[in-house]
């Protein structure tokens, strides 16, 4: 497919800032998955005790880092994701997993549909691509699920040879201040 040669020649071009290679990601997402209208990715703390954005891409196009989430407080999501790696949600406001969302984070952006996979190193899931569908539902496809799959994995690659080691031994506040410089 094109569209993974032409995101794995991106993320491996040394020249290319961090912050460059992950909205790549996110805009390489939304150009495959034209449902989706929202693409975030998130890194766990290595207690995955919360996860923090270290990019996302919204329905208008504009850009934000350092949105995060407490494991606490989204219980069920945090486990099923980490224990199942991914999550199909065509109306996640409704659905068992997700609908922990509803009053906080799914409010705030007016999210509708979700479909999330986590990215990991050595099998061990480091953070998650999260699609989102805004303003109404869409019923994500088999091609949305096995395109994403794919972008996960030139993701995951990049991500934990690239991210996790730089970001492993920050604070929250660290990660966002790099991720801004």
């Amino acid at each position: 497919m094109e569209i993974l040669s032409s995101l794995s020649v991106y993320l491996s071009n040394p020249r290319t800032s961090l912050n460059k290679k992950l909205l790549k990601i996110c805009t390489t997402i939304k150009a495959a998955i034209p449902e989706c209208d929202r693409v975030s990715i998130w890194l766990f703390c290595s207690d995955y005790s919360e996860m923090l954005t270290l990019m996302c891409v919204d329905e208008k196009g504009q850009q934000s880092i350092g949105e995060h989430l407490i494991a606490s407080d989204y219980k069920d999501y945090f486990i099923h994701i980490i224990e199942n790696e991914f999550l199909v949600a065509s109306d996640a406001r409704e659905n068992e997993i997700s609908k922990c969302f509803n009053n906080g984070y799914f409010k705030a952006h007016d999210i509708r549909s979700l479909l999330d996979i986590t990215f990991k190193k050595d099998f061990i899931p480091l953070g998650i691509i999260c699609c989102e569908r805004t303003g109404d539902t869409t019923e994500w496809q088999p091609e949305d699920i096995k395109i994403l799959k794919s972008i996960s994995v030139k993701a995951s690659l990049f991500i934990s040879d690239n991210v996790s080691d730089t970001y492993a031994s920050k604070s929250k506040e660290g990660i966002i201040k790099l991720l801004n410089s």
